[in-house]
């Protein structure tokens, strides 16, 4: 006998499989079930027994489940875990210590203790209890664990991902170009997405001030504010004696990278030097302040 809960072309659901018809021994009804579904029943909590007991049908030899005891432990056989104490559900007085009862079967449908646990003889003959898992590889997307649950199975996302296969990458708000700057990104699942990785940079003369690279994470923030680029700066100027700086053209800010400033000199004396000089982008004038220099000195230095 076969149950499921799946429809048609719908995702696949858990599925219950029972037989009645022949009875067999623990061992056998294991192998059944291993080699047309994926094994046999373990019954991991109360809710899980009371579904099997509304589902099947009642068998005066009652259903094998995937218990067993082992080195003086109840384990579910699929995992060999210890059977937690408020997972087991026994009926009253059982599990008893007679000798070669190791396996365990659940009452279906009985007047009293249905749904209940009873440790008995593994070579007894009782109906089989099965199940195949609804998890497929195609359940969930690879950014998703595939979990059983009763009658179904749910996609649990990882981390900065959502949707119902986990498909989707969570998305950080979209970054905005600094003025004077630039910045590329390397997108593994979109632009702006989960673990989209971008780095910043600054235009000639200007200088990153933050952090370089932003990553997107699967909160939906990026984990540092954009950074600025912050134009260079020379130092000030001031004009020698007998000089005066005739302008200074500032198209960034005073005394900043594309600075261009021209000094010339008070009337009676000469320029000793380059009269224009301009702020680089390291942070340099081109050439320094000229002095002004009288005629009768620059007379003297010439004859000697």
């Amino acid at each position: 006998h076969l149950w499921g809960c799946s429809g048609g072309g719908a995702a696949q659901a858990w599925t219950y499989n029972y037989s009645t018809i022949p009875s067999r021994r623990w061992p056998e009804a294991r192998q059944w079930c291993l080699q047309h579904f994926t094994d046999m029943v373990p019954i991991r909590n109360k809710e899980e027994s009371d579904f099997i007991n509304d589902l099947l049908p009642f068998n005066t030899r009652y259903y094998w489940i995937g218990i067993v005891k082992k080195d003086g432990e109840w384990i579910w056989q699929d995992t060999s875990e210890k059977v937690p104490k408020e997972a087991q559900n026994w009926a009253p007085e059982e599990p008893d210590n007679i000798a070669d009862q190791n396996c365990v079967e659940i009452y279906i449908k009985r007047e009293k203790d249905t749904a209940k646990w009873n440790n008995e003889s593994c070579r007894k003959k009782k109906g089989t209890v099965c199940y195949a898992t609804s998890c497929r590889q195609d359940s969930c997307s690879a950014n998703a664990d595939c979990v059983e649950t009763i009658g179904n199975y749910t996609c649990q996302c990882h981390p900065g991902f959502l949707g119902s296969r986990c498909e989707e990458a969570i998305t950080c708000k979209p970054l905005l170009d600094p003025e004077q700057g630039s910045y590329y990104c390397f997108n593994p699942y979109g632009s702006n997405r989960f673990n989209s990785s971008c780095r910043f940079h600054c235009e000639l003369g200007f200088q990153l001030v933050g952090v370089p690279q932003l990553l997107c994470q699967a909160s939906g923030h990026w984990n540092h504010p954009v950074p600025l680029c912050q134009v260079v700066q020379c130092n000030s100027l001031k004009a020698p004696p007998n000089a005066f700086m005739q302008f200074c053209s500032d198209p960034h800010g005073e005394f900043s990278f594309g600075s261009q400033c021209k000094s010339t000199c008070e009337e009676g004396f000469l320029l000793n030097g380059t009269a224009d000089t301009e702020c680089t982008s390291l942070g340099m004038w081109s050439a320094d302040i000229p002095g002004c220099l009288g005629k009768v000195h620059l007379f003297i230095s010439s004859v000697n």
